[in-house]
């Protein structure tokens, strides 16, 4: 009886979410920007699998899968799954789809468009060109959600999610109104709009004068002034983004200045991350010894050390390498300037920057901060290699401990960025190896075999820290639960209180 009274009042209540997201990302194309699917996902389209906040894969839209050998794996799709135009979730639907994306630049595996083949209408097979015993783990990333054949995902997806997809205003919004045809859990929401709020500080002002329900990112100075409030409370997830310096190894004048090793860690050993955890972070953050969050490598994270804050190393190995103090103060050879070009993510907190800059000039290297506008104008200067130092947020946006070393600093990813951060043939060959590697345990192992390559021995890696993404909601606001991966998130269980 309880539950039904329950039951009723909730009926009661209308079930609307308004959410402030960050900046839209989808109008630039910058980093695959995928339409309410990537970076900010609206569960209108699932993928085959999905991960779950502990980094593992359990079946979606397959509910089971298996190696058949000679680099073929073989999902089986779960009966009775319809698009959201009532199409039927076939295997022909799910091989056009994955064509798309691998012809769209989409994928970080090793696939042509005719990697996937129709079995029968509920099995299909993924043909790796190379060995890739990971691909389970990596088609958890919603940039490989099935989408209706004939649909064009840019423009309006037409997923099996739980939400439907009903508007969309570049920069302004998206909304998605409830399933009720969903297949799995129903949500809870009858609607939710997600308004593109790019200022934090605005963000916070919204959700203060109850313009929105649930704000994303909560600047860490904001925290205490929402948490005063009895009407508001705040969520954390742990640790899933990582923020680091990509060294440019492999730049040509004027960008050639870190090709030397000594350089490479004499920038690492300069940074105090303690003080930019402590001071920027407010604590809110972790120090970073690695590329990616310690869960995924298991037993295997302790072997990675990342760099202590060691001035005076800094200072050694840049004498060494003949890089003199000068009256300045900046570091000069040869009557070059040891004088260094930055570029970070628009998203990113100004004063880290900045405060990684006095550290390094402590050092005597100097840097250039070349602030950007947006994450399009940030990735294609990225793509060009046109900076010597770019500070980046990763997030382990997929299961496969391999994950960011093949994306980023592996030579055979399709990433255009890679020529200037590729570590060499033996951190391919680990890569390899990993790769191929069936047990899970081994391919952790390699891993972090690679990212100790990448991070302790050649510095082209270097660890800052790993954040805590934080929110804020309505006192009315239940059921959210906050993944690692924000754009793994579900908002299938919220509802309004």
């Amino acid at each position: 009886m309880l539950n039904l009274v329950f039951a009723l009042a909730l009926a009661a209540v209308p079930q609307q979410l308004v959410v402030a997201a960050g900046p839209d990302s989808s109008p630039s194309g910058a980093f695959q920007a995928r339409l309410g699917v990537y970076p900010l996902n609206v569960n209108v389209a699932e993928p085959l699998v999905r991960m779950t906040p502990d980094f593992r894969v359990e079946p979606q839209l397959a509910t089971s899968w298996e190696y058949l050998g000679k680099n073929t794996w073989r999902f089986h799709l779960r009966k009775g799954v319809r698009f959201h135009d009532g199409q039927p979730l076939t295997a022909e639907a799910v091989r056009y789809s994955i064509a798309q994306q691998v012809k769209g630049g989409f994928t970080s595996f090793p696939v042509k468009e005719d990697a996937v083949r129709a079995v029968d209408p509920l099995t299909v097979d993924f043909t790796t060109t190379e060995p890739d015993l990971r691909l389970p783990e990596q088609l958890v990333h919603p940039n490989y959600s099935i989408f209706a054949p004939g649909s064009d995902p840019r423009t309006k997806p037409v997923g099996t999610g739980p939400f439907k997809f009903i508007e969309y205003r570049p920069y302004d919004h998206i909304k998605v109104e409830r399933n009720n045809d969903y297949w799995g859990e129903k949500p809870r929401l009858d609607k939710i709009l997600f308004r593109f709020v790019p200022d934090a500080t605005t963000r916070v002002l919204a959700l203060l004068a109850g313009e929105v329900d649930l704000i994303m990112d909560l600047p860490r100075e904001q925290i205490a002034a929402v948490q005063a409030r009895p009407d508001l409370h705040v969520v954390r997830a742990s640790v899933g983004q990582m923020l680091s310096l990509q060294l440019n190894a492999h730049g040509k004048l004027p960008h050639d200045l870190l090709s030397d090793r000594a350089v490479r860690r004499a920038v690492a050993l300069s940074l105090d991350r303690r003080q930019l955890v402590h001071d920027i972070w407010r604590d809110e953050a972790e120090v970073l010894r690695t590329m990616t969050v310690a869960a995924i490598l298991g037993k295997f994270a302790g072997q990675l050390h990342g760099f202590d804050h060691q001035p005076a190393e800094a200072d050694r190995l840049l004498n060494e390498a003949g890089w003199k103090r000068t009256a300045g103060g900046i570091r000069s050879k040869a009557g070059r300037p040891l004088q260094l070009a930055l570029i970070a993510n628009p998203e990113m907190d100004a004063a880290a920057v900045e405060l990684i800059q006095a550290q390094l000039r402590l050092a005597g290297i100097g840097t250039r901060w070349d602030r950007l506008p947006d994450i399009a104008s940030f990735a294609a200067r990225g793509n060009a290699g046109d900076c010597d130092l770019n500070l980046a947020a990763a997030n382990q946006n997929d299961a496969n401990p391999l994950f960011l070393p093949a994306l980023i600093y592996y030579s055979k990813s399709p990433r255009p960025f890679v020529r200037f951060y590729a570590v060499g043939t033996a951190f391919d060959k680990i890569v390899d190896a990993g790769l191929a590697a069936a047990p899970p345990d081994e391919a952790r192992r390699l891993a972090a075999d690679a990212m100790r390559l990448a991070t302790d021995e050649e510095a082209i890696q270097v660890p800052i820290a790993g954040l805590f993404r934080i929110y804020a909601a309505s006192s009315s606001v239940a059921g959210f639960v906050p993944h690692p991966s924000q754009t793994n998130q579900s908002w299938t269980a919220v509802y309004r209180k």
